[in-house]
């Protein structure tokens, strides 16, 4: 790839994450996938090095529960646009989480699945049974 599709790449994520997510986002390529690895307001919690820590571990954990939704959409906006899987993370002051229930959604090995594709096949099927909505993370 390019810097000028690279480039693109980043603007087009610098546009189309929501104000307010990040204090900053890092955007990079890794193999086939787009990683977005924003960094989340400081907290002012905790006394000691161990309580902070879990606050922003918690934090990050909330952030992508809240997210996730909105995330997913972003994701499969990005992965048809520019045919690559995409993986977000979060960091907060020492810790830093990768995740990708929101993007890509590949669980390794043999087995790939576009969270898209698993998606939109839940809001299809929202009335069926449990069993026939599965999905892989």
């Amino acid at each position: 790839m390019d810097e000028k599709e690279f480039g693109s790449i980043k603007g087009w994520f610098a546009g189309r994450l929501p104000d307010g997510w990040f204090t900053g986002t890092e955007v990079t390529l890794e193999d086939d996938q787009i990683v977005v690895l924003g960094t989340l307001p400081e907290l002012n919690v905790g006394s000691t090095p161990e309580e902070k820590e879990g606050a922003a571990a918690g934090r990050i954990a909330r952030f992508r529960e809240e997210t996730r939704g909105e995330r997913i959409g972003i994701a499969q906006e990005a992965e048809e646009r520019f045919k690559k899987y995409v993986t977000w993370g979060a960091k907060l002051g020492g810790v830093t989480k990768r995740f990708n229930a929101g993007g890509g959604g590949r669980s390794g090995g043999d087995k790939r699945v576009m969270i898209g594709r698993m998606w939109r096949r839940r809001r299809r099927h929202a009335g069926q049974a449990a069993e026939s909505q599965s999905q892989v993370f």
